[in-house]
């Protein structure tokens, strides 16, 4: 449905504000047939790869996953198409979000889940997200017109100049973040990505996923009216975030026009907080981090004015289920499942202990170092003593403190555990480079870009690793690379080369 992305820059389930209906179920529109990837699609292993990239990536393997493609399978067997080869991967995030690919990977972030009160909720969310694929929406032209195009001609550029060159590449670390920098940081990493390679759905292409959400959902045996719970909490959230100052502080950061001047103070500020009192250091991250942002903020307010509010779309849904399906509007929902799932064994301490790690980052935002230090201890026990997640919120109360040792002892824990986010090789990266380990920072964030596919968002941290540590011709070769994949980042990396 959406996109990937942080709370900020995807809005979860937007659909038209319109309530009239012709007298007919959606799923009755749709044809009959056999699922085909359309020539948007990149791979379903190279998709996965770029959501672990993104942000503080994927939550590792655990029975949650086996329910939740469980519920996803409930849905699937109602779709007149067969096949969709969707499954559903769980966030590291404490977001309201959701995403859905041309690859048909769905994507939900760990804090919308811990919003939901049964499991027809978390139906809701899927019966959504897989109707996207359902409907092929991301081989519509009004999608593959945007950059998604670019990516599937530019791999075969691409592998030409590979073939020329002969070795692949790496990857460097653009700059260090701290407490509650890191947060701001990960947000500007998913917007690139977003800006890159996610499609971005119209206002029919939301409703009709909404309205076939709902037809999935009744005749898998949910309550349709789940949809618009789900929504309710959605508009809970928007409200809550409006009301938080430090949330608002972030937007302007990204999208605001001072964000320069606030990113490179910011930047300034964390590399002091290790030792490193170079003002360069902030005008390297003002000045590429600005250019994303001069990006990130139109396509933002683009995406602003084609959807409607919440509200808006709470009053479709509920005209829709009033119109097809009332005989079904007094089913109950039924939270029992949910509760079962979130207590089966390993289940109950891995949420307990992101909770934990969330709830750590949001005192460290606040400035309660010595609560963020207790909460960021616990979430450290198993089974998440390896996880990305709580070694990055680790990392950071650590960094807040001034110790960079105990905070690179955490990165490569989390590097040497399941699911490595690619945050985690890119901070990992900054921090040995500015600590006078620049070797050990190309190691690392080479490591990561290869691992994870050569991403969008470690492109820019790949050119000036190699820059910085002397290897200009690595890194104009990674410029040029930019340029064939990513033809809107070229400007970028080519400033990036040239250290401007």
């Amino acid at each position: 449905m959406m996109g990937r992305g942080t709370a900020t820059l995807l809005v979860l389930l937007t659909v038209s504000g319109s309530a009239s209906f012709a007298g007919e179920k959606k799923i009755d529109d749709v044809r009959a047939g056999t699922f085909a990837f359309g020539s948007m699609a990149i791979g379903q292993a190279k998709d996965v790869n770029y959501a672990r990239a993104e942000g503080l990536g994927l939550v590792p393997k655990s029975p949650l996953d086996a329910y939740l493609n469980g519920v996803l399978a409930k849905l699937l067997a109602q779709s007149p198409v067969q096949g969709v080869p969707a499954r559903v991967y769980l966030r590291a995030s404490a977001d309201w979000a959701a995403a859905t690919t041309a690859d048909a990977n769905i994507y939900v972030a760990l804090g919308t889940l811990l919003r939901l009160d049964d499991e027809d909720e978390v139906a809701a969310v899927l019966a959504h997200e897989v109707s996207h694929a359902i409907l092929g929406h991301a081989n519509a032209d009004v999608v593959t017109n945007v950059q998604q195009r670019l990516l599937q001609l530019s791999d075969l550029a691409v592998g030409t100049t590979e073939a020329l060159h002969g070795s692949g590449l790496t990857t460097g670390a653009a700059k260090a973040t701290a407490g509650g920098a890191r947060a701001d940081d990960q947000s500007r990493a998913l917007l690139l990505n977003n800006m890159i390679i996610v499609p971005a759905w119209t206002r029919g292409q939301e409703r009709d996923a909404d309205h076939l959400g709902v037809d999935l959902l009744t005749r898998a045996g949910y309550a349709p009216q789940a949809m618009a719970s789900l929504l309710r909490k959605q508009a809970k959230c928007e409200g809550e975030r409006a009301g938080d100052q430090q949330a608002q502080a972030l937007d302007k950061q990204l999208f605001g026009v001072d964000a320069n001047t606030e990113v490179r103070e910011q930047t300034r500020e964390a590399a002091r907080r290790i030792g490193i009192d170079d003002p360069g250091v902030g005008d390297l991250a003002g000045g590429v981090i600005g250019k994303v942002l001069e990006w990130g903020s139109k396509k933002v307010e683009e995406g602003k004015s084609a959807h409607p509010k919440t509200e808006e779309r709470i009053t479709d849904i509920e005209s829709y289920v009033a119109q097809e399906y009332p005989q079904d509007r007094t089913r109950a929902a039924r939270a029992e499942p949910w509760e079962a799932a979130k207590d089966q064994d390993g289940t109950a301490e891995l949420l307990e202990n992101y909770i934990a790690a969330i709830e750590a980052k949001g005192r460290l935002r606040q400035g309660d170092l010595g609560a963020a230090r207790k909460l960021s201890k616990a979430s450290l026990a198993e089974p998440t003593r390896t996880h990305a997640y709580p070694n990055y919120v680790a990392a950071a109360v650590d960094i807040t403190q001034g110790n960079s040792a105990p905070a690179l002892a955490a990165y490569e824990t989390a590097l040497a555990g399941p699911e490595p986010a690619g945050a985690i090789y890119s901070e990992a990266a900054a921090l040995y480079e500015q600590t006078g380990k620049r070797d050990r920072a190309v190691t690392v964030i080479e490591n990561g870009y290869e691992r994870l596919q050569e991403p969008p968002s470690l492109t820019l941290p790949l050119i000036r690793a190699y820059r910085t540590a002397g290897r200009q011709a690595d890194a104009d070769r990674v410029a040029a690379k930019c340029a064939l994949r990513w033809p809107r980042m070229q400007a970028l990396c080519a400033d990036e080369a040239k250290g401007q």
